[in-house]
């Protein structure tokens, strides 16, 4: 995001728990603020806030888990001009992208961005 020549544009969907579990939220939300042509986020959490918190801090993120109506909305359109980064726990993984190959390689694709017409080519796994 440092180089003004470079328009690569970064979608993150960035899934937790709870809020406290968001790593560098302040930070990524001035790199979205400084640079909304180019990085936005989505932020999903398990547990929004509710009660006398929710009063304070209106959640306008997903509930729940990341799901084929978030990857569809927040994230680009399936092409070899696009490349999708999966990384997160095991289950999420297999929802998502399917798992890593036993070996450490990609493995096969499948998951909701096969469901939604991404190829192994346009996906890489952590």
């Amino acid at each position: 995001l440092r180089n003004k020549d470079d328009k690569t544009k970064i979608k993150l969907v960035f899934a937790n728990v709870n809020p406290e579990d968001i790593l560098l939220k302040d930070e990524i939300d001035a790199l979205a603020s400084a640079n909304p042509d180019r990085f936005s986020v989505f932020y999903v959490l398990n547990n929004p806030p509710s009660g006398l918190m929710a009063m304070f801090n209106s959640w306008t993120g997903g509930v729940g888990y990341v799901n084929e109506a978030i990857c569809k909305e927040h994230l680009p359109a399936p092409s070899d001009d696009n490349k999708v980064f999966v990384c997160g726990p095991p289950p999420m993984m297999a929802a998502i992208s399917g798992d890593k190959a036993p070996d450490k390689s990609q493995g096969d694709l499948s998951g909701i961005l096969a469901g939604i017409g991404y190829t192994k080519g346009q996906v890489y796994k952590f």
